[in-house]
């Protein structure tokens, strides 16, 4: 049997209403989350790096802090699996920037992987948020094809 000659990498998410699927010719982590009811305060220790923690607390509340955390977690998670680990690692070893919009440099890496992830959020409508992990300094764009199931 033969093989197909054409390498990939894929990653699926998928929550409440919205899926994904990220096809790349370098390894690619997604993910997605719904914007719902957190409970941050309880989760934080466990997921948030400690500047993570310190951020959302001095300057966020409501559905902005639900957001934000949301925010750390699908970029923690897009690059987890893009590494190829999942979310098996503790969280809060890894440093997200949530006070920085668009595209941010993680550091991920896993041996036999790259030191340092490109993230970027994905743009969604305001029921969710998401977030795409590539190897940083690959390069290549980020193409969002919306569908519309029966």
């Amino acid at each position: 049997m033969l093989e197909p000659q054409a390498e990939c990498w894929i990653s699926i998410s998928h929550t409440s209403g919205c899926g994904m699927l990220a096809v790349a010719a370098v390894p690619v982590g997604v993910d997605v989350e719904q914007v719902r009811n957190v409970r941050v305060r309880d989760l934080a220790p466990t997921v948030l790096t400690p500047s993570e923690a310190r951020w959302l607390d001095d300057s966020l509340a409501g559905d902005a802090l639900r957001r934000a955390f949301l925010r750390c977690w699908t970029r923690k998670e897009a690059v987890l699996k893009a590494v190829g680990v999942g979310v098996t690692v503790p969280l809060n070893l890894v440093e997200t920037y949530p006070a920085i919009a668009g595209t941010v440099t993680v550091a991920a890496g896993a041996p036999g992987t790259p030191d340092t992830w490109s993230v970027t959020d994905l743009p969604v409508p305001a029921a969710w948020t998401a977030s795409v992990a590539l190897p940083a300094g690959t390069g290549g764009s980020v193409r969002l094809r919306p569908h519309v199931g029966n």
